[in-house]
């Protein structure tokens, strides 16, 4: 079967319904979004849980109304959810030895780590210096600060602030959107290159959760501005030929009922995650995409964090608490004892750096886990993975009798097929060139833009965000408006 159209949006993510509602509002009804998946969203995904919702991708809305459409959006709506976070209750710091760590020592570390991020990392130059690794910066950083401390601080005081490095290594609040296995893995030069928004000063939320999860914010946002007939669901793509000598794109697809059906297109938005392209762009384009494309994709990095809910009947915890940390010992060798005649690997315990209450639902426990440790957990039974989190909270804090929880919910982003991963950083190796280079058009020719590209990982500032994957479909919708507006 063949259908015709001016534009195929591949992917119903922020970005290709952002494109859609820009085209729509700019008299462009012409058009298609084709979905892999059975609902939209891309990597927004929200499930419900006792009438409440949680996030198994994005969950916060960052900065405000002046630096955040996204943001402007749902304080417009009204959609920000109003109902307390949990600033003011209790966080706990224990290590695997069960013993409490010092919140003034936290608060030091914290300090630094972040006078390091802010206004350290920033200083490095990026002319005529070799790129450097993130961690490298930060621990040379923190050796310096250790031969300043070690006359003053004895062996448990080094070893505790060790153990929050590590801690913070892995899960500081601007780190932990990279998803990385390591900080080794991400380039200085690519980090001073991501854009952080800044809050409104007199509100303690750095990031706004949404009322009634993020399909409410999807939903009322562009759901109800595009039209059911244009959104094409189950539906994956299998190959994309550009036929440069006649102006045209065919875009073949199999469909819910496993028929295929060929788009013939006056242009394409790919709005493909930088691991999906990675996977599938040998295949997935005819002719292949430019060599210097290809090249940007398999440089860029694209990490994985899932997000793991444990359910219990009802708190083990006191109401005043908000979180349970763990901090590991670098050297740490002992092994998960309910991994013990299985044929699962202990080593991607250490990862779990805690975990925080759900700020509406006060049974339920929340972590994120990222990296190899959170590609490596999606094959681990929930069964077995209950059985683990019980066991590493009875280690860390004894004096609190855990249960099993009733229940554990999961996201998988990595073996997700029509993600293949969560976020894009700039690895080490990679520059924000190859960022720039992806976002450009194939061909690059301002009157025959026959592929475009669009998803946080084409946005240079903003990667790996909601709001970069927002603004880069609007910026590929308009260059197909300004090419239809300037043939009139």
């Amino acid at each position: 079967m063949e259908k015709q159209c001016c534009v195929v949006i591949i992917g119903a993510g922020i970005a290709g319904l952002s494109c859609a509602k820009y085209l729509i509002e700019n008299d462009i009804q012409d058009f298609v979004i084709l979905e892999t998946n059975n609902q939209i969203g891309g990597r927004c995904q929200t499930i419900k849980l006792m009438d409440q919702s949680i996030e198994l991708g994005t969950e916060l809305l960052q900065g405000n109304s002046t630096n955040n459409p996204l943001y402007q959006l749902a304080e417009e709506h009204h959609l920000f959810d109003q109902s307390d976070s949990g600033f003011d209750r209790d966080d706990c710091y224990h290590d695997e030895d069960g013993e409490s760590i010092d919140e003034d020592i936290i608060n030091e570390i914290r300090t630094i780590y972040d006078e390091i991020l802010e206004k350290k990392v920033p200083t490095y130059p990026y002319e005529n210096y070799p790129d450097l690794s993130l961690g490298e910066f930060i621990l040379t950083e923190f050796d310096q600060y250790f031969q300043l401390k070690k006359v003053a601080l004895d062996k448990n005081e080094i070893d505790q602030r060790e153990k929050v490095i590590d801690w913070l290594s892995k899960q500081h609040p601007i780190l932990n959107g990279i998803g990385c296995e390591k900080l080794m893995d991400v380039s200085v030069q690519g980090w001073i290159s991501f854009e952080r928004l800044s809050t409104d000063e007199e509100s303690h939320n750095v990031d706004k959760y949404i009322q009634d999860g993020f399909s409410n914010f999807l939903q009322t946002i562009f759901e109800n501005k595009i039209t059911t007939e244009k959104i094409h669901l189950n539906s994956k793509v299998k190959r994309i030929t550009i036929h440069e000598a006649n102006q045209s794109v065919s875009i073949e697809v199999i469909d819910q009922n496993h028929e295929t059906i060929t788009y013939q297109a006056k242009h394409v938005v790919c709005t493909q995650s930088i691991g999906c392209l990675k996977k599938t762009m040998h295949e997935m384009f005819v002719p292949p995409l430019p060599y210097s494309k290809q090249i940007s994709i398999e440089k860029l990095g694209f990490g994985t964090i899932n997000k793991i809910y444990l359910i219990f009947s009802q708190p083990f915890w006191d109401v005043d608490f908000n979180s349970f940390n763990f901090l590991w010992k670098s050297n740490t060798e002992w092994k998960l004892t309910c991994l013990k005649n299985t044929a699962y690997d202990s080593q991607w315990y250490k990862s779990i750096t805690g975990f925080y209450v759900h700020h509406n639902l006060s049974n339920t426990l929340v972590t994120q886990i990222g990296g190899e440790a959170g590609k490596y957990i999606e094959t681990i039974p929930d069964e077995i993975l209950s059985n683990c989190f019980q066991e590493l909270f009875c280690r860390f804090y004894p004096d609190i009798q855990i249960p099993k929880p009733n229940k554990l919910i999961r996201s998988q982003w990595f073996n997700n097929t029509s993600t293949y991963g969560s976020h894009t950083f700039i690895a080490l190796g990679s520059t924000i060139h190859d960022i720039k280079r992806l976002a450009l058009p194939w061909p690059n020719k301002p009157t025959e833009p026959l592929v475009l590209f669009a998803g946080e990982g084409t946005h240079e500032r903003f990667y790996g965000t909601a709001h970069g994957a927002f603004l880069t479909g609007i910026r590929e919708a308009k260059r197909i408006v300004e090419l239809y507006k300037n043939n009139i």
